[in-house]
């Protein structure tokens, strides 16, 4: 009988390990609670990204993000102040309005039409 390969088992529980702290430093606010349910960790991680390490943003996220609303993004951001001691409140704050404010835009423009 063969053995259970464990590689791909213990990187799947490394990366899944990596990604909870994002989710998990927030507080259990009502808020929070009822944003989280409608944003997955992969589009948290895409605008966290953004926000705080200056990485693009895919159209994806963006309409994830532009579904979710302004108000759990900044419920998300707010809460996110709490735990994370990196950068200007401002700047950061700006980056914020500016991924939101742009996703708003891509969603906005129609994708382009195919001429025959």
């Amino acid at each position: 009988m063969a053995g259970v390969n464990m590689f791909p088992i213990v990187v799947i529980l490394l990366v899944v390990s990596g990604t909870l702290p994002t989710w998990t430093h927030l507080d259990d606010s009502p808020a929070v609670v009822e944003c989280k349910k409608h944003f997955s960790i992969k589009y948290a991680f895409d605008v966290y990204n953004y926000i705080f390490k200056g990485k693009k943003i895919g159209d994806g996220s963006c309409r994830a993000l532009v579904a979710l609303g302004r108000p759990c993004h900044n419920v998300f951001v707010n809460n996110t102040f709490t735990y994370e001691h990196t950068g200007n409140r401002t700047t950061i704050q700006a980056r914020a309005d500016r991924v939101f404010n742009h996703c708003v835009i891509v969603n906005s423009v129609p994708p382009p039409s195919s001429l025959s």
